[in-house]
């Protein structure tokens, strides 16, 4: 593929993202901001280590074009994710994630999440394959299933490109299953050494087998990897 037919695909998408705000005006479409900072480490015999900070606050909800919701900060979390490298192509990782929501909002309820996790990337290939289970603890136990395809190509020696899409099904024994599609896009910045900045937008179709709701991401991100 072309350097100028992955711009193109690149607008296209993003074009194509966006103008479902105007399209589905009759649902719910709810705009959010997120934030994360995150440290990588190599142990020995193929372990590494991640350890992250992340939030994210609603920037506004819209229900039929009319605002019904203002600002307000959702939650902030901590991450941990423990990994091994198989082989060149396969990542296990176990993570434990820690989500502070009472501290923003008296009727939510802090959340534990158990998350297992594999990736698979092709060797000689630009796409990329993510498979996570995860473990939701909160007022209900929540068991999700994510499969992510996505793929990177590079724009010049310090920036690439990320087109991705995320289907996700969640299960619980007190509440009916629901459906979620995501769908991606994110710059990296890698210009400073063993440091990676992040620039996103992400369009989430949340629940879609049963109360559709459209959600907006903006999405920052720094990566400082410490081998």
């Amino acid at each position: 593929m072309t350097f100028k037919a992955q711009i193109k695909i690149t607008l296209f998408l993003f074009f194509f993202l966006t103008s479902n705000n105007l399209a589905f005006t009759q649902n719910t479409q709810s705009y959010f901001f997120e934030n994360e900072f995150e440290v990588s480490l190599t142990l020995v015999n193929r372990w590494s280590m991640n350890f992250g900070v992340g939030s994210r606050s609603m920037l506004e909800e819209r229900f039929d074009g009319e605002r019904i919701f203002g600002y307000q900060h959702e939650h902030l979390e901590l991450n941990h994710f423990t990994n091994y490298q198989t082989n060149e192509s396969l990542l296990l990782s176990l993570g434990l994630r820690y989500r502070f929501k009472e501290i923003f909002n008296p009727i939510e309820t802090n959340e534990i999440r158990i998350i297992e996790q594999i990736k698979f990337v092709p060797i000689n290939s630009s796409l990329f394959h993510r498979l996570r289970l995860e473990q939701r603890f909160r007022k209900n136990t929540i068991h999700r299933l994510r499969y992510d395809i996505s793929y990177w190509f590079p724009l010049d020696q310090n920036f690439s490109l990320t087109l991705g899409t995320e289907a996700l099904y969640a299960i619980s024994s007190q509440l009916k299953p629901e459906a979620e599609q995501r769908f991606s896009i994110d710059l990296e910045i890698s210009a400073l050494k063993d440091l990676e900045l992040e620039l996103g937008f992400e369009y989430r179709i949340e629940n879609y087998s049963q109360d559709l709701e459209h959600e907006y991401f903006i999405l920052t991100g720094m990566s400082l990897n410490l081998n």
